[in-house]
């Protein structure tokens, strides 16, 4: 396996509170499900893994604040299925218009950074309510302030400049097999993947266009869909000693159809993922033989994979896709990636 870099990020302890209330309205508005209740716990696990795996956030505590209509005792049976995965409940007795989780989460939110070190960060789940003030709040106080919403803002102007890189459009986590949300418009959705998949597909003859396969397939294979910023950056590194561009070689996959490029809308920036061609007869065999080839990468370290953006670890800022220079060619030079592969 690749060796670890001596410097790895240091991990921090986190605590996610979740606008239970609001995240399952949002989410029983938009889909097609019988069991929203799973669906919502689908996500904040989802969201754990991802602050995990991308943020190296450790979510230390997980608190759901949500209201118990009077009348009803529906609120205690999620609540044991939130026990069940170490979850806190936080109910309150209260009508779901009337604002008071919201409240209740605000709170909750001031006490834990009255209570924790400001090195802890601060990790809010909601479906569409965006908290400005509370994430402001925070930030002044020297957390590292992530606000994930499944409907985010339309326009970065929609939210003040100070706190606009602190929110995280968490659609994407709620992806999974055989499982259609309709969480974004028409327009955004675009085509089916199977019709956008390359006609044609060529061998790959040239080593390098090949290495960078299996340095794709071997570190970011995991994932259903490669976001493109940090798939280049480290392209890059594994490439420093050599005149191989890694735009070069994402462009010469493509052009042998092994893998394609699509658009994603998200906020406050857009992004583009890549998407490799399982029917490419180079594909399959770089999947076959993926353990195997895993030590010819020793140099490649796999920090960092942030998805959509870059978050630095000291200020707790995020650095958009439009400072990377590499992927800015695919976006704006190269006028033939837009056309080609953005979402109608």
């Amino acid at each position: 396996m690749a060796r670890k870099s001596p410097n790895r990020p240091v991990v921090r302890n986190a605590v996610l509170l979740i606008d239970y209330t609001n995240v399952f309205g949002v989410i029983s508005e938009r889909i097609d499900n019988d069991q929203p209740d799973a669906v919502v716990l689908d996500l904040v696990s989802s969201l754990k893994r991802h602050v995990s795996d991308h943020l190296t956030l450790n979510t230390v505590r997980t608190m759901a604040f949500a209201n118990i209509p009077p009348g009803t005792s529906k609120g205690h049976r999620a609540a044991g299925a939130w026990l069940s995965q170490g979850v806190e409940p936080r109910l309150c007795y209260a009508r779901s218009q009337d604002g008071a989780v919201a409240v209740d989460l605000t709170m909750g939110a001031l006490d834990v950074s009255n209570e924790m070190h400001p090195e802890t960060a601060i990790i809010i789940l909601s479906g569409n309510r965006w908290y400005v003030p509370l994430v402001q709040r925070l930030h002044r106080a020297g957390h590292y302030v992530l606000m994930a919403t499944l409907e985010s803002p339309a326009e970065p102007e929609d939210l003040p400049a100070d706190c606009q890189s602190m929110y995280l459009n968490a659609e994407f986590l709620l992806g999974g097999p055989g499982r259609v949300l309709g969480l974004t418009a028409p327009s955004d959705a675009g085509d089916d993947a199977d019709d956008r998949k390359p006609v044609e597909t060529y061998a790959i003859e040239d080593a390098a266009v090949l290495k960078t396969l299996g340095i794709i397939e071997s570190y970011f294979g995991q994932y259903e869909e490669i976001y493109l910023t940090p798939l280049l950056r480290k392209l890059s590194e594994v490439f420093a000693s050599s005149d191989d561009e890694p735009k070069v070689m994402i462009s010469a996959l493509e052009e042998a159809g092994a893998v394609w490029l699509e658009k994603r809308r998200g906020f406050p920036h857009n992004y583009t993922v890549l998407q490799m061609n399982t029917e490419h007869p180079d594909v399959a065999d770089i999947k076959s033989d993926s353990l195997d080839e895993a030590d010819d990468y020793d140099d490649f370290d796999d920090e960092d994979l942030d998805e959509e953006s870059y978050y630095d670890d000291d200020e707790g800022t995020l650095v958009d896709e439009g400072d990377f220079n590499e992927e800015d060619d695919f976006d704006e030079e190269d006028d033939s990636h837009d056309d080609e592969h953005a979402p109608a």
